[in-house]
């Protein structure tokens, strides 16, 4: 297959029209020697404000964006096919956009900007080429022309350029990189041949996706399916068929055993980080905070995601967002949950969408975004996703509800039978047809009488896996884009502070479970003023307040990660800087521990009669709670549900009991128990607390401490809060997307 230039002058050029032909003959301007041309293919009709491409009545079509065409309009940046195999790319008519200075909105002066030094790329309409999408800084990059030699450059973006797969700062490029810039993937061609105002659209295609889990069984079996803008998919099947893992391989999360995604002809997992913008997922359950009002909850997803925009513009974009969601009445209403009265279910699902849809995502994901609907909340919620794929923007979930109502909105359908195997992809009434069905849910009757293989080969011997398969793959080819996949995220002071002002408002409108944490320490102090009165009881008391600063910094924390695991995977999949999340919590919970060491100071000193001063005092107690804490989100950060997390607490608390060196002394344990001993926070937080005592003989002879210990003490403490941030800093990233 080859195509080559022909060198004839005779264009028809009248009043600024140039038409130029491509086909297999001699005579055309574009010869192009592939059996699937036609002689005479195709003609580009090309004027001062528009490129139209008309078929010549050829053998086997002309394609654009998978869509077979007669006679169209086409963008630069749009993806044209003559036949099945040959694609034709627009820039190759650069030649004659060049003379006619075309930019797609009837405007001159767009070839010019390949003579510019300097190209700039953003939101703002002062740009050079302007990417309409929020994602997309006001000023994003710039490409600047150095001897011949092009360099990008990011203008410190919020979302980052990235070339290759690779977060950039500075560049050099040519026309084989793959540049993204707020998830729309571009070539250096396409800065000189695109209209200004660039066309955002993506196609997503999942190419031969198998799924194999250990045991080598198969969940999802070489499934092939491409979709365009504006297409609204239904993904269904029977239950187990594999929909939620097709899905989930779709946008990312899970990466298939074998087979590709691609995003506009570039692989997703090549190119993650750098389409995480432009894909959003709604899982089935409603991950939001529910102590935050409808308003602040999508405000501060806002602030997470677009952290260099304004306040005024996100607060701008969730006043629009709440108005296309029909939630706008309830902006200032707690989300809240059935058990916690709030907002209604309906509008819980629409603000769970709202999460996604403030960034303005190109392709959106839905598991069961309906089940528990009443049925008009159900509608309304089919319409609203219609609406967004209605806008150029693909929409695709999966469902069991398939009533006559919701299966005529959705566009097209992709049906999977058991094992994962693709029975059918077409439109929706082309679906009924194909399994010969008066109503949609006798889909799953007909595949249940015959087995998964013979619906996979029915499909493939089929006219519609010709259509829907494989012409529509052909219209994307593959890239593999060498480089690492995704970006460091270290620490980020903004988005640290957006995750304290939430977490704080989190825990004051939580207020039951905030109080029992307050009352814990009174109550405690209290009971061990009671029981260990006297000065013979006075070591006891230390220890147990020892043991209680170890609890309080533990059960404080056990419980805050896993809690709201849900949130936590769902931004960590955007943007979300762990060393922020953790500090986020530990600032918080921090400040209730020295609530709870102030109040045990404040009644254990009196009571006990301790020595040193209160600040001393105070000060070994917090040292240990803080430990503790970091101990606890640890805790936190390796338990499945927060029941599993207080089951482990006893398993973490016991061995600070029996190691404290009190309940057994420090001198009788022996050398290796010594060093097991070593490695628990009571060993050491006890020992610093009795050489605030003065009480040389009982701490030495007594216990067997170290009277020039203090120092090593307060070290070993400071370590182990350390060494737990750095754990669960660990968990918490071992958990990302590989």
């Amino acid at each position: 297959m080859s195509m080559s230039y022909n060198l004839i002058d005779d264009l028809k050029k009248v009043q600024g029209i140039i038409v130029v032909s491509v086909g297999r003959a001699n005579d055309n301007n574009f010869v192009v020697n592939e059996s699937t041309v036609s002689s005479h293919h195709a003609k580009f009709i090309i004027t001062d404000n528009s490129i139209v491409l008309e078929d010549l009545n050829s053998s086997n079509g002309t394609f654009v964006n998978g869509n077979r065409i007669q006679k169209t309009n086409i963008q630069i940046t749009d993806t044209i096919f003559l036949g099945k195999r040959f694609e034709f790319k627009p820039e190759y008519l650069n030649k004659y956009i060049s003379v006619n200075s075309y930019d797609g909105d009837g405007k001159k002066g767009k070839s010019d900007l390949i003579n510019k030094s300097i190209i700039t790329i953003g939101r703002s309409s002062e740009n050079d080429l302007v990417i309409d999408n929020i994602k997309v800084s006001r000023f994003h990059a710039r490409v600047i022309n150095q001897s011949g030699n092009w360099v990008i450059e990011d203008l410190n973006s919020s979302n980052g350029t990235f070339v290759n797969g690779k977060k950039i700062k500075r560049k050099p490029i040519n026309n084989s990189d793959t540049i993204l810039i707020g998830g729309i993937p571009l070539k250096l061609s396409h800065l000189f041949t695109s209209p200004k105002l660039m066309n955002t659209e993506l196609k997503l295609s999942g190419n031969n996706l198998s799924l194999i889990v250990d045991g080598g069984k198969t969940i999802v079996d070489d499934v092939s399916v491409t979709i365009f803008p504006g297409e609204f998919v239904g993904l269904i099947g029977p239950a187990g068929a594999g929909k939620t893992s097709l899905m989930m391989m779709l946008n990312g999360v899970v990466k298939p055993t074998y087979g590709d995604v691609l995003i506009n002809n570039q692989s997703l997992y090549a190119n993650y980080a750098g389409f995480k913008g432009q894909i959003g997922y709604v899982p089935q359950d409603d991950i939001i905070h529910r102590e935050l009002k409808v308003k602040e909850s999508l405000f501060y997803t806002g602030k997470l995601r677009l952290e260099n925009a304004s306040d005024e513009r996100i607060k701008s974009q969730v006043d629009d967002l709440m108005r296309s969601l029909s939630i706008q009445t309830a902006a200032d209403t707690l989300i809240g949950s059935p058990e916690k009265k709030g907002i209604s279910g309906g509008q819980r699902k629409r603000v769970n969408m709202g999460q996604e849809l403030l960034t303005e995502p190109s392709i959106l994901f839905l598991d069961e975004p309906t089940s528990g609907l009443d049925p008009k909340t159900d509608l309304d919620v089919m319409h609203l996703l219609k609406g967004i794929a209605d806008k150029g923007k693909i929409v695709v979930l999966t469902t069991h509800n398939i009533t006559e109502e919701n299966f005529n909105i959705l566009t097209h359908i992709v049906v999977l039978a058991n094992n994962g195997k693709l029975a059918f992809f077409g439109t929706t009434k082309e679906a009924m047809a194909y399994f010969n069905v008066a109503k949609p849910y006798e889909i799953f009757t007909e595949l249940s009488k015959q087995d998964s293989d013979y619906w996979k080969n029915k499909f493939k011997d089929s006219h519609f896996y010709l259509d829907y398969v494989l012409d529509r793959k052909m219209s994307l080819t593959h890239e593999v884009v060498p480089g690492a996949n995704g970006s460091k995220r270290n620490f980020g002071f903004a988005q640290y502070l957006t995750l304290l002002k939430r977490y704080a408002k989190v825990k004051l409108r939580d207020k039951m479970s905030t109080a029992i944490l307050l009352l814990q320490a009174p109550i405690i102090a209290l009971l061990i003023a009671l029981f260990f009165k006297g000065d013979e009881n006075r070591h006891a008391a230390i220890f147990i307040l020892t043991i209680s600063a170890i609890w309080f910094g533990c059960s404080n924390a056990a419980r805050e990660i896993v809690n709201e695991q849900s949130i936590y995977k769902r931004e960590r999949m955007v943007n979300l800087k762990i060393p922020s999340y953790i500090l986020s919590k530990v600032t918080i919970l921090a400040l209730l521990c020295v609530i709870q060491c102030l109040i045990l100071s404040c009644i254990a000193i009196p009571s006990h009669n301790l020595a040193g001063s209160f600040f001393s005092v105070f000060c070994n107690l917090l040292t240990t709670t803080i430990a503790s804490l970091m101990l606890g989100l640890f805790v936190s950060s390796i338990s499945k549900t927060s029941e599993a997390a207080m089951s482990i607490l006893p398993i973490v608390l016991i061995p600070q009991i029996i190691a404290a060196g009190f309940v057994i002394t420090f001198n009788k344990l022996g050398d290796f128990l010594q060093i097991i001993a070593g490695f628990t926070i009571s060993r050491w937080a006890f020992e610093a607390a009795e050489l605030h005592q003065n009480d040389a003989f009982f701490i030495t002879n007594m216990l067997g401490f170290n009277l020039n210990n203090v120092t090593t003490d307060y070290i070993m403490l400071a370590l182990f809060a350390l060494v737990f941030f750095a754990l669960t800093a660990f968990v918490l990233k071992s958990k990302d997307i590989k």
